[in-house]
């Protein structure tokens, strides 16, 4: 039986009526936690009484995301929850169900099948700091080019770009 781990995202509007899943459906605390608003709380309890299940991923699963997050460029905008609901995913070998570019972009990365809730799916990426002025990639620590001043900009590429010397 296919599991699916469900984002918050899953839960806002309607997506959850127009969006159906056959299978195990499992979640997170802190998905169940981010959830403010009536309708949404609604359509998680209503999740829930049909058989929602709330789960807790394994520690070096969550570190795991973490590193791949790194690697990516992606870890400065996930979220705890986020990160809750991927390596919930590596854990239970399931599918990540989300509207979450960066969420799907670690899924990528990791190898974990995504079910996005939009017509378009993100791309795997790596993000990098490169240069708005000469293309030159940015390390970590520099708020400008040493090559030509110019402040970096984030751009996700998977092409090479010329570094520092």
């Amino acid at each position: 039986m296919q599991k699916y781990i469900l984002d918050s995202s899953f839960f806002f509007g309607e997506a959850y009526r127009n969006f159906p899943l056959k299978g195990e459906l499992l979640t997170t605390n802190e998905v169940k936690a981010e959830i403010k608003d009536f309708s949404s709380r609604m359509a998680f309890s209503l999740m829930e009484d049909a058989g929602l299940k709330i789960s807790v991923a394994a520690p070096a699963d969550s570190s795991a995301v973490k590193a791949a997050a790194a690697a990516s460029g992606d870890l400065r905008v996930l979220s705890d929850t986020d990160i809750s609901v991927i390596a919930l995913a590596l854990s239970m070998k399931g599918v990540v169900v989300s509207s979450d570019f960066a969420v799907q972009n670690v899924c990528r990365h990791l190898q974990i099948p995504v079910k996005s809730l939009l017509e378009k799916t993100a791309k795997k990426k790596v993000w990098k700091r490169i240069c708005s002025g000469c293309g030159a990639e940015i390390p970590d620590g520099y708020d400008e080019c040493q090559i030509c001043g110019s402040k970096p900009v984030p751009r996700g590429t998977e092409r090479n770009h010329k570094t520092h010397p």
